[in-house]
């Protein structure tokens, strides 16, 4: 009778310690993970909006991030934060009317929700969409014969130094580096023209990043 007390004894505390281990293991798993990066690259700059006739075309610009995602209940939903600087323009026209337009702006990302899906242990997909908002900090407009754009020109298109709008990308993380490709889109103007019919044209930002980071 003693050794059947004993041995019920030992599965009593061999199960409660199991237990404890679970339980332990379990909460360590749903903490949720802060992970922040940095990511630099180039970003390809247009504008969306213009009539049809108008010669338009990219710029090559540059942008620079750093943000944090932070897991949702330990799966590969995620939501995050980003803060950087980047650059949005285009040109307009062609020949000795071209016009070159750039501003560097700062930009900031009040939400990002993605998933990450494991291909292997060591390299995950990532899928994204958020919002951002920016605020040009220079500006500048020049011809093709070097003549620059003054305060006055600027005001005439009625250019606007503040956008918001959405970013969708995709990238690739092989352990704690990272290939990422986004489009921003704007949704407040940047600038406006009128054609001969006094009809109102809108210019929205349209910029493609190709950046590449790293988490620390």
């Amino acid at each position: 009778m003693k050794k059947l007390i004993l041995f019920a004894v030992a599965i009593f505390m061999a199960a409660t310690a199991s237990a404890q281990k679970v339980s332990s293991t379990t909460y360590v798993r749903e903490k949720p993970q802060t992970m922040w990066y940095g990511r630099i690259g180039m970003s390809i700059n247009n504008l969306a909006g213009a009539p049809d006739g108008l010669d338009m075309g990219s710029k090559v610009g540059m942008d620079v991030d750093f943000g944090f995602q932070r897991n949702i209940r330990h799966s590969g939903l995620y939501w995050g934060m980003e803060l950087g600087i980047g650059t949005r323009g285009a040109s307009i026209g062609e020949g000795e009317d071209k016009l070159s337009l750039s501003a560097w702006n700062l930009k900031y990302s009040p939400v990002t929700f993605g998933y990450k899906y494991s291909l292997t242990d060591d390299i995950k997909l990532d899928g994204h969409l958020g919002a951002f908002l920016s605020y040009d900090f220079t500006r500048s407009a020049k011809y093709k014969d070097g003549e620059k754009w003054d305060d006055d020109d600027f005001d005439d298109v009625d250019y606007q130094k503040f956008d918001a709008g959405m970013q969708v990308g995709i990238g690739v993380w092989y352990k704690r580096f990272n290939l990422d490709f986004t489009y921003q889109r704007g949704f407040a103007p940047m600038a406006k023209a009128w054609d001969d019919n006094d009809k109102e044209y809108k210019f929205h930002s349209s910029n493609f990043m190709i950046r590449l980071g790293v988490a620390f």
